[in-house]
């Protein structure tokens, strides 16, 4: 038996096509089939075509010819899959903001190449379950792809993605459009920071230092440099909007630190820096900011609440 599939793709993109089939080979090769993968380089510039041939015999084996075939497409498609994914999907990502974006900045680009990258293959906490999507991802293209070299013996693989994997260009397409909504939200975001900022650099102090201390729970206690608690008036304000949920511990910290203006603001117990509330709070009043890692007043509070 004698099986031949031709494989064009770029040629910087051959060696992990190699590697990989190469590694997929040593079953077959274990039941006394040979593959091999030979390189014609076309006289298109960057292109080169992959001629993997597939020699045996039935005879003395286990295995039909009919069944070893079988495996060897579908080791071939998935190495075709894996190296779209790997190879191929930047370009694809580029290629769809480069359409999309030609207003946007070199560093705007940047942003949405990132956000899609990580839409595309970090959308959850969960590590495990990014990868079953990584590789539910994989296994569809692997499919489709073997569709194909079941009826043919040629494939060009930036032509089969463009007409034969629309539902994946979609899911970049979408995952690009997601990108921009979080570059715009960022915008906006980075904007009202800087109103903000302009705020409280333009405003008197109310109180020269102001200290902070956050709970697990998202409550908060605010104390003066005298060690005396803030007056709960800024607190009062916002009692009806926390009653329906119509704004949250986070948001009227926010709220009074900008009213307040402080000069110093010290966040105690270390500050949780990767609540959005924290961060908003470091750029907005950036070098008026002093962190605490732990003292014996933080301990005190967080064990017995605040008592004056």
């Amino acid at each position: 038996m004698i099986h031949e599939f031709h494989i064009t793709t770029a040629s910087n993109n051959t060696d992990g096509l190699l590697a990989d089939l190469n590694q997929r080979a040593k079953w077959i090769h274990q039941q006394g089939y040979n593959i091999s993968v030979d390189i014609d380089q076309m006289q298109i510039p960057d292109i080169d075509k992959l001629i993997v041939k597939l020699q045996g015999s039935q005879f003395g084996q286990v295995f039909r010819d009919e069944d070893i075939l079988c495996v060897f497409k579908h080791q071939v498609a998935e190495v075709i899959a894996e190296h779209i994914l790997t190879q191929w999907e930047d370009k694809l990502i580029w290629k769809e903001i480069g359409r999309t974006g030609r207003t946007l900045s070199e560093e705007e680009k940047q942003f949405v190449y990132d956000k899609t990258v990580e839409f595309l293959h970090a959308c959850q906490d969960n590590e495990k379950l990014n990868r079953l999507l990584y590789f539910g991802r994989k296994s569809r293209i692997t499919n489709r792809v073997l569709e194909y070299i079941n009826e043919n013996n040629y494939l060009l693989v930036e032509g089969f993605i463009t007409f034969c994997l629309r539902d994946y260009l979609a899911e970049i397409k979408f995952a690009v459009e997601i990108a921009y909504e979080e570059l715009r939200s960022e915008k906006e975001y980075n904007d009202f920071i800087t109103l903000l900022r302009f705020y409280v650099e333009t405003q008197t102090p109310k109180i020269t230092e102001v200290n902070v201390l956050m709970t697990s729970n998202s409550f908060f206690y605010l104390w003066d440099g005298n060690g005396m608690k803030i007056d709960d008036r800024y607190m009062d304000y916002y009692v009806n909007e926390l009653r329906f949920n119509e704004i949250n511990f986070d948001d009227v910290l926010i709220s009074i630190l900008i009213t307040i203006a402080p000069r110093r603001i010290i966040l105690h117990n270390g500050g949780d820096l990767s609540r959005q509330s924290v961060k908003t709070i470091l750029k907005v009043f950036s070098d008026r900011i002093r962190i605490c890692s732990g003292c014996p007043q933080c301990h005190h509070i967080l064990n017995n609440g605040f008592q004056q």
